[in-house]
């Protein structure tokens, strides 16, 4: 039996792979096991199919290689991540308590246990870990940082001298000592120097990353519509079985606050969370760039593919009722509608400043245009500009929910929430929003919080300094 493919085998799977052409890896990677010859085979099958957002399949491979030879840390850690990309957290947990076994200060291990654990609402756990992270590496802000955003109480002086000593040591440790002076600041109500740390952190994680954060740009306001321009021609849809709920909004608008609400209800709904099946299916697979070929193929191979990354995304019925609160999904809006002509949709809004002040302050690396307040405000404005339109429309599949008005009243909102979803609703489900549920998201923290209302004192403020600091999108200052 072969360990490893050929020299040449490796030069021509890497140059797919550095195409980003996963399909023709995978394509290739399937003849070359048909020898059943290479070791390694499911080890390559299984990255491919990782990299495809194909997590079943990945796991599937993963664990038979992980059988094939002795256990280690690489490949456990691998398959816990899989397992978490399912929504399989039990699963998860226990492969990377199984791989902490091996070696108790793996700094990869542990800070899978340490998100895990915050993920899952269990905050101690995750301060444990954090704080074990710490003892290995004590200079290391992020991990800092992360405790930070559990608790105030781990901003300290020590902290603050620890920046002036390591925030040059490495580019990661900039960043982060950006964000922890910023939330210091925040604190000592000191926002002018709030927001001029917020814009280091946001240009330093920004550098070297414009030509990839540029595709991404232009396939979105590019590529993108002039596809579905091309799409509303294909007769396509689910049938009537699908019945998703869509909640539509920008970060810090309210999605995950209204997806819990609606988790909560006595009705069997699977939250997906941010499932991203759309990007996944249409940016990353390839999609786009290839629209004639796979467009006269067949019109169900869209459908396929779709189905195909809500089951991998851990979707268990295909008659369930699922939530699906993928940020970009407004970018899809039109061809979603055609795709499942059942589904509901949910436009949480917020008042435009505070959303955009509420983004500017997160720190979201796999959004690509939150890092520039300029692309903040002008995503925010491509975002109102679809969702208002269809809003104005009167569709009665598009229910909007105000975030002031929601905090504000929580019940009777939630109640005519339940009533546009056909769901029983029932006042204990604001105090069953359980912590059992599992959020993804960067507001993992602030969402498990009781509701409360939102004050928009503060937007004034920020608002004054955006002034100031005179930005060219100010058209909402």
């Amino acid at each position: 039996m072969i360990n490893d493919i050929t020299e040449n085998q490796s030069k021509e799977l890497n140059k797919f792979i550095g195409e980003g052409n996963f399909w023709s890896a995978l394509d290739f990677l399937k003849k070359l096991d048909k020898e059943k010859k290479i070791l390694m085979i499911d080890w390559y099958l299984g990255h491919t199919y990782y990299r495809l957002h194909q997590y079943v399949k990945a796991a599937k491979h993963v664990e038979i290689f992980i059988s094939k030879k002795k256990e280690d840390i690489l490949n456990l850690n691998f398959l816990g991540e899989i397992y978490s990309e399912q929504g399989k957290y039990d699963k998860a947990m226990f492969i990377f308590e199984k791989a902490l076994l091996l070696d108790k200060k793996n700094k990869s291990t542990i800070l899978n246990l340490a998100r895990l654990s915050l993920n899952l609402g269990d905050i101690k756990k995750s301060e444990i870990y954090y704080n074990s992270l710490l003892d290995i590496e004590p200079d290391n802000l992020s991990y800092h940082y992360s405790l930070l955003r559990i608790d105030k109480k781990y901003l300290s002086e020590s902290l603050i001298k620890k920046i002036d000593l390591n925030s040059q040591k490495n580019s990661n440790n900039q960043i982060f000592s950006q964000l922890i002076l910023a939330k210091k600041n925040e604190i000592d109500k000191n926002f002018d120097l709030e927001v001029e740390n917020l814009l280091n952190a946001h240009k330093l994680y920004l550098s070297g990353k414009q030509k990839a954060y540029q595709q991404q740009y232009n396939y979105s306001t590019n590529l993108l519509p002039n596809f579905i321009n091309t799409f509303k021609k294909i007769n396509i849809g689910f049938e009537n079985s699908f019945y998703p709920i869509f909640i539509m909004g920008l970060p810090r608008s309210g999605t995950t606050l209204v997806e819990r609400i609606i988790v909560s209800s006595e009705n069997k709904i699977q939250s997906l969370g941010e499932a991203d099946v759309f990007d996944k299916v249409f940016y990353s697979n390839q999609i786009i760039k290839n629209q004639k070929n796979i467009l006269s193929k067949n019109s169900n191979f869209l459908l396929d593919k779709i189905l195909e990354q809500y089951k991998g995304q851990g979707l268990k019925n295909d008659n369930m009722i699922f939530t699906d609160k993928s940020i970009s999904n407004f970018l899809y809006i039109d061809l979603i509608k055609k795709i499942f002509p059942n589904a509901k949709f949910i436009y949480c809004r917020r008042d435009p400043l505070a959303n955009i002040i509420g983004i500017f302050k997160s720190f979201l690396p796999n959004v690509y245009w939150t890092h520039s307040i300029q692309d903040v405000f002008f995503m925010t404005q491509l975002y109102l500009n679809k969702l208002e339109k269809i809003y104005e429309e009167r569709n009665k599949n598009f229910h909007l929910i105000s975030l002031e008005k929601l905090t504000n009243n929580p019940q009777d909102v939630s109640a005519e929430l339940f009533k546009f979803l056909n769901l029983k609703w029932s006042n204990k489900n604001l105090e069953n929003m359980n912590s059992n549920f599992v959020i993804k998201t960067a507001s993992n923290l602030q969402a498990r919080e009781k509701i409360k209302k939102h004050d928009l004192q503060y937007t004034k403020i920020y608002s004054k300094i955006f002034k100031k600091l005179n930005f060219k999108n100010h058209w909402l200052i």
